[in-house]
């Protein structure tokens, strides 16, 4: 039997449907036969770690550790050898910390016309914001002139926030919207979930994308079990010349996705190589025209795809304009020609699939693979439909983490059965009885009444009274009771076992990585740093399945994108809906659309503790007037926190701007106040001034008016004066003339009267 792989540097006309069944048989042997190290050989044990995953493994293994026998040994016979579920729960806490890590689709045009685009759009927005600062500095009706359009930035802080994080290609655009039309037709979540299963119970994740029959780009998880590809070392399998999937299918299912491929007479030749097999019967059924009794019957059926070369022939000519064209050409012409120099060859990565029935000579669906991915960059290399990856990869031997839990689970199955041995052979309290003291225990000092020592057993048993003598019949003191108290229960042993199942439990716990804190059981007073560590210990532990998980996934996004263009333009009605008529023109009839070459990258989205660490921050600032609650609307919206933070703080750096401008606005309108109110002070202090002014000189004018009459008046007044001085002086003199004259009659009156008054005291004295 030729088992070797068939030459691939022959003529691509010759690679026909015996060329792609010998590469398929040869295929089949290196993994399943000869090569007893290849990744099929070891797929077994895959069902072996998903029944430890799910608690179901065998228990027969831990029987023949133990020796049991059931026959012999009654004390097994109370066991429940029922698998402990332990480790499921890990596992589903462990699965739910995977699913926390969700992503942004981003798309970006790598090609040299994008980037041109792109640098083209912010040099005009660079020019725009420099002349508008200029003319900011001319005058603000030049300026007003020149302000921003809507979504255009203000100024060199936010065109580079743009440039960053904001500003998308319309291309861009497009492809985003389209690619999260695919996922969600194909409810790529659940999807999703069966990956991350697969990642984190047998450490390989696995995606196959392919375009269906009707059109539409299909995209699915691939089962590690069913997997069969050629040796790798490489954590993303891109080393491996083929693979495939072994798929289990009837007759029945062979026939509806062969279509008219088979014959009925074929159809009854694989059934008959099916014999015995896989539980079917162990020869043909009866069948008639009405019904086909091996229908039912069970099949492999092997869905590969593998990597080929063929040398494509290329002429060389020259157009009417002097210009060289490179043409693909028909090989034969070339070799009728004797001169082969306008022609050349390269070779031109391609690749096969077939779909080949497992021990049989038949395969169908089979030739070049149907809408090839190829990037503009390099249009001789393509890519296979699967996207797999391991997060460890140690020279082929790949290890997940339920695989890694095995040997604890033994050792806590054993631990457990043991703990339950040591239940079952527990003995409950008992009694030691000296039977030499019971022997007719006399009740009188004669003997003739006695008890039997059942009769003492029973008294002891129902009334719990129990008469004994202390001396025997010899006289002699006894010092011990005739019957004495066993104290039972499970002792030590099973406390040991017990620890040791405790012990297997926190070594279940490091190898997954969890603690107190992420099985929700962290002590009432532990410190919030330290939980949070903790916590970031687990997510440490879990990353690199993320990783490769992120990574699969990225990949088949990225071919996504390349199957995309053909797709609608082959049948544009195939995503009108999803996506719209618009998106679906402008990407059909987009006519530099196939020269673009797209990168895909998945951004983490920010969990809800981040979030909310964000929106604690931006609330903080709300009554200062430098968050507004459209920023905090935003944040709890953005699916990319950096990009969240960086708008964010330039936001708070422009109404603080804002604000020290109004600050300096009212400075100077204050300023211009004070100065208005100081000229006005002025203008009031000259008007004062000036009225005081007049008001001197109208007092000045009164007061030398009062003057010149006080002088007239003085005049006068002295005039009058001496006239009155004049008169005065005559009137004096009159008055004194007079005054003279009375004075002498008064003396002389005054004379009269002391010459009587003496003449009086005289006679008195008489």
């Amino acid at each position: 039997m030729n088992y070797r792989f068939p030459d691939h540097l022959i003529d691509p006309s010759r690679k026909d449907e015996k060329w792609i069944l010998q590469y398929c048989k040869a295929a089949w042997y290196h993994n399943s036969g000869a090569n007893i190290g290849s990744y099929w050989n070891n797929a077994y044990r895959y069902q072996y770690i998903s029944d430890y995953a799910q608690g179901k493994q065998s228990i027969n293994q831990y029987k023949e550790q133990l020796g049991i026998d059931s026959r012999s040994d009654e004390s097994w016979v109370n066991i429940n050898w029922e698998v402990l579920p332990i480790l499921p729960k890990f596992l589903d806490m462990a699965l739910a910390r995977l699913k926390r890590f969700e992503y942004n689709v981003v798309a970006t045009p790598i090609d040299p016309l994008s980037r041109l685009e792109l640098d083209e759009f912010f040099k005009k927005q660079k020019a725009k914001i420099e002349l508008r600062q200029e003319a900011e500095n001319i005058g603000p009706d030049i300026a007003d002139m020149l302000k921003p359009e809507q979504g255009e930035p203000e100024d060199m802080e936010e065109l580079n926030i743009m440039r960053a994080y904001t500003y998308k290609h319309q291309l861009a655009s497009e492809v985003e919207m389209a690619l999260e039309a695919i996922l969600e037709d194909n409810m790529f979540e659940d999807e999703r979930i069966n990956a991350l299963e697969s990642a984190l119970f047998f450490g390989i994740i696995g995606y196959k994308e392919e375009v269906g029959e009707d059109g539409k780009i299909y995209c699915r998880t691939v089962d590690p079990r069913q997997l069969l590809m050629s040796p790798t070392v490489r954590k993303d399998f891109k080393d491996t010349e083929y693979i495939g999937e072994v798929q289990h299918m009837t007759i029945s299912d062979l026939r509806r996705i062969s279509g008219n491929q088979f014959t009925e007479e074929q159809l009854e030749d694989i059934a008959q190589s099916y014999i015995d097999q896989f539980g079917n019967p162990s020869r043909m059924p009866r069948t008639n025209i009405y019904s086909r009794a091996y229908d039912d019957f069970k099949i492999r059926v092997l869905d590969i795809e593998f990597d080929s070369t063929n040398m494509m022939t290329y002429e060389r000519s020259i157009d009417k304009r002097g210009n060289l064209q490179i043409a693909r050409a028909n090989i034969n012409k070339a070799k009728k020609k004797k001169d082969n120099g306008d022609y050349v060859q390269a070779p031109v990565g391609v690749v096969y699939r077939a779909k080949w029935i497992i021990g049989t000579d038949y395969i169908f669906d089979f030739g070049v693979l149907r809408d090839m991915k190829r990037k503009n960059s390099d249009l001789r290399k393509t890519t296979k439909s699967y996207h797999v990856r391991a997060y460890s990869n140690h020279g082929g031997r790949i290890l997940g983490k339920v695989e890694q839990c095995i040997p604890v689970i033994d050792a806590t199955m054993m631990a457990w059965y043991r703990l339950q041995q040591a239940v079952a052979e527990a003995r409950p309290k008992g009694f030691s009885i000296d039977l030499d003291a019971l022997e007719d225990i006399p009740l009188g000092r004669g003997g003739s009444d006695s008890l039997t020592p059942y009769e003492t057993l029973e008294l002891f048993l129902q009334k719990g009274v129990m008469p004994y003598r202390t001396r025997d019949l010899d006289g002699n003191r006894m010092h011990y009771m005739p019957i004495n108290e066993i104290e039972g229960g499970l002792g030590n042993q099973a406390a040991q076992y017990y620890g040791v199942i405790q012990q297997n439990i926190q070594l279940l716990r490091d190898i997954l990585g969890f603690s107190e804190v992420s099985e929700g059981n962290a002590p009432e007073r532990m410190l919030t740093t330290v939980a949070k560590l903790s916590d970031q210990a687990t997510e440490d532990s879990l990353s690199p399945i993320a990783n490769a998980e992120k990574m699969a996934f990225e990949s088949m996004m990225n071919s996504l994108v390349q199957r995309l263009q053909g797709v609608i333009r082959a049948n544009p009605k195939s995503y009108q809906n999803a996506l719209g008529l618009n998106s679906v023109k402008f990407i059909s009839l987009s006519p530099e659309l196939s020269m673009r070459d797209m990168a895909i990258k998945l951004e983490n989205k920010p969990d809800a503790q981040e979030k909310e660490i964000l929106l604690q921050y931006a609330t903080k600032y709300m009554d200062a007037g430098l968050v507004s609650m459209e920023d905090l609307v935003m944040i709890r919206n953005t699916q990319n926190l950096k990009q969240a933070e960086m708008l964010l703080a330039y936001r708070m750096k422009k109404r603080r701007e804002e604000q020290q401008q109004q600050a300096q606005q009212q400075a100077q309108m204050n300023g211009q106040i004070q100065q208005q109110a100081a000229m006005m002070a002025e203008q009031a202090k000259q008007q004062t001034m000036q009225l005081e002014y007049q008001l001197k000189l109208e007092l000045l004018k009164v007061e030398k008016e009062y003057d010149m009459q006080i002088a007239a008046m003085g005049g006068r007044t002295k005039l009058e004066s001496e006239m009155l001085r004049a008169g005065s002086s005559l009137e004096n003199t009159t008055t004194k003339a007079e005054s003279d004259e009375y004075k002498a009659e008064i003396l002389a009156a005054a004379s009269r009267q002391r010459e009587a008054s003496k003449a009086a005291d005289d006679i008195q004295r008489k």
